[in-house]
């Protein structure tokens, strides 16, 4: 079987895959996961050359019109026949225009793909609204320049947005809204307001991303409960890296949330699991967690922060195998009325370097447990004196009462470092969306012809 008839027969099942579902069907995603990469290690020389080769020959971009679609019929005039392997394609265009937008789709049913074009509007990019779930592909394209929304996707479930770049826009980078979607390998840097918001887009997996140098967050999810955010690299946003607000049972792994006021924050947010980010040298938190609850923090580095992890209203969390370096503040800080939290298996290392000679934890609250009681064992403090428990610094008067002799994660004596060292390579993301370009423009072109 070729490759690119491999990844024709799983696309669509990669595009529905519920990710957020990870703790359910984690065999089932694993082995999609594995089935890829072992598949990819296999491309030959000459795949991989044709690939490039592809990637290489972009299209002349047309200059054009702005382009209002409001049903099936006014896809007509664009190449292809509607269905989901042959979708009409809006491909190559210059779309710069002071109309309010540069393409705006609604009310339709057919599949279609808006395909490498430049798009700059007074006010969206791309808008589509109220199409067929699963009906829209958005890929390849660079929209600048436009004061609202660069792409923005409404009440349209099931789209794609890949490979985008939407930067130096007065407004957000991608939105959406009500719209649960795939959205993958898109840059979305230097937007005046968040690189990528999803509000109300419940079930959406959101992977590949590098949101950096945005005006207030690089990915903001609201009322997107179920969600899969992963694999993102977040820089230098004037906010924060990722936002979890209002949505529960999401899953946050394997994001590099560096330089940014806080690193992750999660607010009015339960049932979630933070695990794998690196989240270092931001203003203040590294991992903030504000009125969430039932929120599993594991195996995430937070170094350099004014404070690495921080509970405020935060209650039933459980804390593990975090390392947390040379915080100016405390490694972790619990304020009023975050109670019955759980904290182990946690390496701290010379934090407080700003407050002095403290210990390297503050708890205000109650009923806080900073050892497992079922294994005896507690939490790395590199300034514990070897014998008796650690204490905790605050008026809840915890103890660590079995503090470990050695960390339980590595760590460099220099902390400054961007690397994630849990980074695993996303190889399906490298192969997949090459060919899947490859498949769309060979169809198309064989109807053309």
């Amino acid at each position: 079987m070729k490759i690119e008839e491999f990844i024709a027969q799983n696309i669509y099942s990669i595009r529905n895959l519920n990710l957020c579902g990870f703790m359910k069907k984690k065999t089932t995603l694993i082995l999609l996961i594995l089935t890829f990469a072992i598949y990819a290690s296999n491309i030959n020389v000459q795949i991989t050359a044709e690939v490039n080769n592809y990637g290489s020959t972009s299209l002349e971009l047309i200059p054009h019109n702005p382009i209002l679609i409001t049903s099936d019929s006014d896809l007509e005039v664009f190449p292809g026949s509607g269905t989901a392997e042959d979708p009409y394609f809006i491909e190559g265009y210059n779309i710069t225009t002071t109309s309010d937008t540069s393409i705006y789709i609604t009310g339709t049913t057919k599949y279609f793909a808006i395909f490498n074009c430049y798009i700059d509007a007074r006010d969206f990019g791309i808008y589509i609204n109220d199409v067929a779930d699963g009906t829209a592909i958005v890929i390849y394209n660079t929209c600048s320049y436009n004061d609202l929304s660069a792409i923005r996707i409404e009440s349209s479930s099931n789209s794609t947005v890949a490979n985008n770049t939407c930067s130096n826009n007065n407004g957000y980078g991608i939105s959406l809204f009500s719209s649960y979607s795939t959205v993958f390998n898109n840059t979305c840097s230097n937007n005046n307001n968040h690189g990528m918001k999803l509000d109300g887009a419940f079930k959406s997996t959101v992977f590949n991303n590098t949101c950096s140098n945005n005006g207030y967050s690089g990915i903001l999810l609201r009322s997107s409960s179920s969600s899969n955010v992963t694999n993102n690299i977040c820089l230098n946003n004037n906010v924060n890296g990722i936002v979890l607000a209002y949505s529960d049972s999401s899953i946050v792994i394997n994001n590099t949330c560096n330089n940014n006021d806080c690193g992750i924050d999660s607010s009015n947010t339960e049932n979630s699991i933070i695990i794998n980010n690196m989240c270092n040298n931001n203003k203040w938190e590294g991992i903030d967690l504000s009125f969430s609850d039932n929120i599993k923090v594991t195996n995430n580095t937070c170094n350099n922060n004014s404070y690495g992890i921080r509970l405020i209203y935060s209650t039933f969390c459980v804390v593990t195998y975090n390392l947390l370096q040379e915080n100016d503040g405390y490694g972790v800080y619990l304020s009023t009325d975050s109670d019955n939290n759980l904290f182990h298996h946690n390496t701290f290392v010379e934090n407080t370097l700003a407050i002095g000679d403290k210990p390297q934890a503050y708890d205000n609250s109650t009923n806080n447990f900073w050892y497992d009681s079922a294994t005896q064992e507690g939490n790395y403090w590199s300034d514990w004196s070897g014998t008796g428990s650690y204490s905790i610094d605050g008026d809840a008067d915890s103890v660590d009462l079995y503090p470990l002799d050695e960390p339980t994660v590595e760590y460099s004596v220099d902390s400054t470092t961007d690397e994630n060292p849990f980074n695993f390579t996303f190889t399906l993301i490298i192969v997949i969306i090459p060919l899947l370009l490859m498949k769309l423009y060979s169809r198309k072109r064989l109807k053309m012809d």
